[in-house]
């Protein structure tokens, strides 16, 4: 296990999007939790995922025309292709002011 100072250390280094964007690749996500020692961006995502998956159902359930419903389900996965990434940065940066805070 990764001792928690390192952890908050390596939080304070990562500022770009390289691990944001990689959030979409499965597993790593899994990897960033471990070695960062934080599900914040995890969990950001899956939430906001989750929303974007209720929220076309819902649309689905009650429009239902037939044309739709193909058009639907690519425009949900172009979303969540596009908002995982987005809601994975907000999470490290919410992880890293915390790490910060831990540091001083």
């Amino acid at each position: 296990m990764i001792p928690k100072q390192d952890a908050f250390k390596k939080r304070q280094k990562d500022t770009g999007w390289g691990y944001a964007v990689a959030h979409i690749i499965p597993f790593v996500f899994i990897y960033y939790s471990i070695t960062r020692r934080t599900i914040t961006p995890l969990m950001y995502a899956i939430i906001g995922n989750l929303l974007i998956g209720f929220s076309f159902g819902y649309i689905y359930k009650t429009l239902n025309p037939d044309y739709l419903e193909p058009r639907l389900k690519d425009y949900a996965r172009t979303l969540g292709y596009v908002i995982t990434p987005i809601l994975a940065k907000k999470g490290i940066e919410k992880a890293r002011i915390y790490g910060k805070s831990k540091l001083s």
